[in-house]
């Protein structure tokens, strides 16, 4: 008796989208600073180098990659000068942008805009993706 295998379908997906800074010099006040506006996913010293992954706190954000960046470039340009300081002594400051690959479903069509490409880069910062392989439960 043969089983035919039902197909899995999950849709492909933004699930989040992380500022990742590394330094040489300890992040901790740019943790305080950013206490109410966003979370510490890691922080830890790795090769003699500080790492520092935040997420956005703010749960009234669209799941969009564009609004995530948006939000992001907003707190960044408020930053006061002892935080951006910090900020620009950073060896890497990178926008990484997490998805799910899916199974089985159309592809995740997305776009992140020529003016917010030019934002980011104006912080001097990367973008980098990563697409996570559907694993099934």
């Amino acid at each position: 008796m043969s089983r035919a295998r039902k197909a899995i379908t999950a849709p492909a997906r933004f699930l989040n989208l992380d500022l990742v800074l590394k330094s040489g010099s300890d992040l901790s006040e740019l943790i305080k600073y950013l206490d109410d506006k966003a979370f510490v996913v890691a922080h830890e010293k790795y090769n003699g180098e500080f790492i520092l992954v935040l997420e956005l706190s703010a749960e009234d954000l669209a799941r969009d990659p564009q609004d995530y960046t948006k939000r992001f470039l907003a707190i960044i340009a408020e930053f006061p000068d002892e935080v951006r300081e910090i900020w620009e002594s950073c060896s890497s400051r990178a926008f990484s942008y997490g998805f799910d690959g899916g199974a089985n479903s159309p592809a995740l069509d997305t776009t992140i805009s020529a003016d917010l490409l030019l934002q980011v880069a104006r912080v001097c910062a990367d973008i980098a993706i990563t697409v996570y392989p559907f694993h099934q439960p």
